[in-house]
């Protein structure tokens, strides 16, 4: 009776070290994440294949660090844990940024990286049926399109401060083009030229009233890009004008299909990122304003003719 009590107490005091040590590692895991989903904003993305793993790396190395401390010392890992945890809280309150809702972001859009495709290539279609734009249509938006005047870049300067700056030391200047962007998208409203004749405001009159049609949004939106240090290509489609914003190559793509996907989380949802790739595999994304986030579905695959700003 004495031994099976004994291989009683054995057993009782195997289980309360195990369910102690599941605990230690269930609690340096969470710590880990939340961690990991506070910090992943302060560095760059980095992409391997097509997975974004700079949140898999700040979690793993949290993990260990946070694993040897404790072994090292209880008060020290506690205090530790403790003084980042109220840190990130005050932060929060003091409202620079950093509140819970950004830090499950940051954390449940990684993670959903891994199980989902995110974007959808468009290839350029010719139209059969369309008349093609005279190329002095095409010239005078290329000539309305102005980015070195001084309120244009005003403006846009401006408005690629008023969003997502909490998130610049991770995208940088994806962050002030997405910016300025988001603002013009929420705010221009559309209004038809005048009958049987193309208007092409410019970007300064488009500025002031903040309206206009598909060409005058286009050629604001490539000045005030442009003003900022990004390119924008302007497409002629049947019956509608619109532009895209250049994203580099593969990886630097990449980059922005993050940023979207982070930066526009409410607006996008579960939808998909369109994109097109020019002759010399560089990704262009539509920025329409057919949707409230960059890369939305395309109004028509056809071209009829694409017009670059020098």
């Amino acid at each position: 009776m004495t031994e099976y009590k004994n291989i009683q107490v054995v057993i009782k005091n195997k289980v309360i070290k195990w369910v102690k040590r599941g605990l230690k590692i269930l609690s340096i895991f969470i710590l880990s994440v939340l961690f990991g989903g506070f910090t992943t904003q302060f560095i760059p993305t980095i992409i391997i294949g097509n997975v974004q793993v700079e949140f898999f790396i700040l979690v793993i190395t949290y993990f260990f660090l946070l694993t040897f401390c404790f072994k090292k010392s209880k008060k020290i890992f506690l205090w530790g844990s403790t003084i980042f945890v109220v840190g990130i809280i005050v932060i929060s309150l003091l409202g620079i940024g950093w509140i819970p809702r950004l830090i499950v972001g940051n954390v449940t859009q990684n993670i959903s990286f891994l199980f989902k495709s995110t974007s959808s290539q468009v290839d350029i279609k010719a139209s059969e049926t369309a008349i093609y734009p005279h190329i002095s249509l095409q010239q005078r938006i290329q000539q309305k399109v102005n980015y070195k005047d001084s309120s244009v870049r005003a403006f846009a300067v401006k408005y690629s401060l008023m969003y997502f700056d909490e998130y610049y030391p991770k995208y940088r200047q994806i962050c002030r083009q997405f910016s300025l962007l988001k603002y013009i998208k929420i705010n221009f409203k559309y209004v038809s030229d005048p009958s049987n004749f193309d208007y092409f405001a410019s970007p300064q009159e488009s500025i002031e009233l903040m309206a206009g049609d598909c060409d005058d949004y286009s050629i604001l939106i490539a000045s005030v890009l442009k003003a900022i240090g990004a390119n924008v290509r302007i497409i002629w489609s049947p019956k509608h004008v619109y532009p895209e914003l250049y994203c580099g190559d593969k990886a630097t793509f990449e980059k922005y299909v993050s940023a979207i996907y982070t930066l526009f989380e409410q607006e996008i949802g579960k939808k998909r990122i369109y994109y097109r790739i020019d002759k010399n595999e560089n990704y262009w994304i539509n920025i329409d304003y057919t949707d409230l986030y960059p890369g939305s579905v395309y109004h028509s695959d056809e071209v009829l003719s694409i017009i670059y700003i020098k």
